[in-house]
């Protein structure tokens, strides 16, 4: 039985050659089906990018609204994730949900605010107290002896000021905590008067812009101090000297650790190192400016359309002065600044005018209540409009029949924000968000 069963047995010979070949091709078909699925979606994402980067909004949706009690004479500005509100008697930080995180008491007749990441400094101008807060509340005050004309603040709470008494700038540097770090003077009969002061994000640098009118025309000299090891072996910090005739220097402003914009009568000058400053770009303008702003990435100049009676026109620069868009607009504003997104906004009493760095009026509407601030917030088509009284967390109406009442059916939606740099410059950041929204 044993024999007869091994006697049937016989060995099969196997084409492993057959078999590969018939794996490779499978595994071909599965690859083209995947790419090809790839492809679609590939295809559908490029198509609702051009969708969205080319559209115009004019309705939104109000997904939450909150009333507020502020006092008449309050300003607002962008910090943290939310906003600072801060006013003669007071600051405070509030979420966009309007939950107020802290609130600081004072006694101001013309207070001023600087911010930088965390930290926001608030001084009298004039006065003599200055007061340190970061997210958590207030970390120091600092008292100084003469009237303050200008302060800035780094990522870290260092404090710079400017003050002047009896035609003399005298500048000081402190901690968060009120101990002085640096001062000097800057005397008008050696040097000139003190125009503006600007401090790197990490409290190293610090930039000061003088101008100077003894020789009969206003010349403007631009100082650099470092406050790090290279500074220290300079002679009063001193890392650089740049003197400029007929020409007037009225504001500075860091844009990185190692980049200044110095902003002027007859342009925009640019100085980049800081151990040792040197010269860069240049950008010559001819036209008077109307306004300037600015972030951490462009700047914006404001001309006249003399085209136009209430016509404006505002160009977009990257920090080495190549310009990004030109948009022409008879938009009457009373305020223009970036909001967190690089986005371009304007506001009065009762409009608002968004464009993107792309040159598009993304959004723009009429309210019947006056408007205050507007803020950027976290997804595509989301901001936060501040109206006397009431804060509304908004969303742009993606078409303008399918989304009523103050919020959306519970479900969930994709919002694509893509960025891409380009001649004429787009916004800067990629995110694809999934929100689940709750049924107001």
């Amino acid at each position: 039985m044993d024999s007869r069963t091994k006697n049937n047995l016989h060995v099969v010979e196997t084409d492993w050659d057959e078999i590969e070949k018939k794996i490779r091709k499978h595994r071909l078909k599965r690859l083209r089906r995947i790419a090809m699925i790839v492809g679609v979606c590939v295809a559908a994402f490029i198509g609702y990018y051009v969708f969205m980067q080319h559209k115009s909004y004019d309705e939104y949706t109000v997904t939450e609204e909150i009333t507020r009690s502020d006092s008449s004479a309050a300003d607002y500005l962008a910090y943290a994730g939310g906003y600072l509100k801060y006013s003669n008697d007071g600051a405070s930080y509030v979420s966009m949900d309007n939950t107020v995180i802290w609130n600081q008491s004072y006694e101001m007749e013309n207070p001023m605010v600087c911010v930088c990441e965390s930290y926001a400094v608030v001084a009298d101008r004039a006065g003599e107290t200055i007061y340190v807060m970061d997210e958590d509340g207030l970390q120091g005050e600092i008292a100084v002896n003469m009237p303050i004309s200008k302060i800035e603040t780094a990522s870290q709470g260092t404090v710079a000021v400017l003050m002047e008494e009896s035609g003399t700038g005298y500048l000081s540097l402190f901690d968060k905590n009120g101990n002085q770090l640096a001062e000097g003077a800057i005397h008008a009969e050696n040097s000139g008067i003190p125009m503006d002061i600007a401090l790197s994000s990490n409290g190293k640098n610090l930039a000061v812009s003088i101008v100077d009118i003894s020789s009969g025309s206003a010349g403007s000299t631009v100082q650099f101090y470092n406050f790090d090891t290279t500074g220290q072996n300079q002679i009063d910090n001193m890392v650089g000297t740049f003197t400029y005739a007929d020409t007037v220097m009225p504001e500075l402003v860091y844009a990185d650790d190692d980049t200044l914009l110095a902003f002027a009568d007859n342009g925009v000058y640019t100085f980049t190192g800081s151990s040792s400053p040197k010269e860069s770009a240049m950008l010559a303008v001819e036209d008077e400016i109307m306004s300037i702003f600015y972030d951490d990435s462009y700047f914006g100049l404001v001309y006249s359309d003399t085209s136009k009676d209430a016509g404006r026109i505002i160009k977009i620069y990257d920090t080495d002065c190549k310009e990004q868009v030109t948009i022409e607009t008879e938009f009457s504003y009373d305020s223009i600044g970036f909001l967190d997104n690089h986005e371009i906004c304007l506001v009065n009493s009762g409009q608002c005018s968004i464009y993107t760095l792309g040159g598009l009026q993304k959004f723009t509407c009429e309210f019947e209540e006056e408007i205050i601030g507007v803020f950027h917030e976290s997804g595509f088509r989301r901001y936060v409009i501040l109206k006397q009284d009431v804060t509304e967390r908004v969303r742009l109406k993606l078409f303008g029949s399918t989304e009523t009442g103050t919020e959306a059916e519970t479900g969930t939606e994709m919002e694509t924000e893509t960025t891409t740099e380009s001649e004429s410059g787009t916004e800067t950041e990629t995110e694809i968000q999934t929100e689940t929204e709750d049924e107001g």
